[in-house]
């Protein structure tokens, strides 16, 4: 038996330190979910911001003087580009959107 345990404590999980951190919390399921949502927001929002930057960095690329110089393939891979920048975009800001419909 372990001497830093209590008697009849054997059940109760060890405090193993910084690791155990999540279950000192008291929290229900629910407000678990909660919380990780709000956390997973916060960090759709940063990423969002530097893919709102990528795309509008694409979007003037299109008015730069050498843009009419290019060949199919390197307008093909700007325009992929693009559309993937805004897809990205799309899909950073759908739970934000989400949220903010919910709440």
């Amino acid at each position: 038996m372990d001497e830093d345990r209590p008697a009849g404590d054997e059940d109760a999980p060890r405090d193993s330190g910084p690791r155990s951190v999540g279950r000192d919390r008291h929290e229900t399921p629910l407000e678990r979910a909660d919380r990780n949502f709000g956390e997973l927001l916060q960090e759709l929002r940063v990423t969002q911001t530097g893919v709102q930057i990528l795309f509008a960095f694409l979007l003037t690329l299109a008015f730069t003087p050498r843009f009419p110089a290019l060949d199919g393939v390197q307008r093909a891979t700007y325009i992929a580009t693009l559309l993937l920048a805004v897809l990205a975009a799309a899909l950073f800001t759908a739970p934000a959107a989400l949220h903010r419909a919910l709440f």
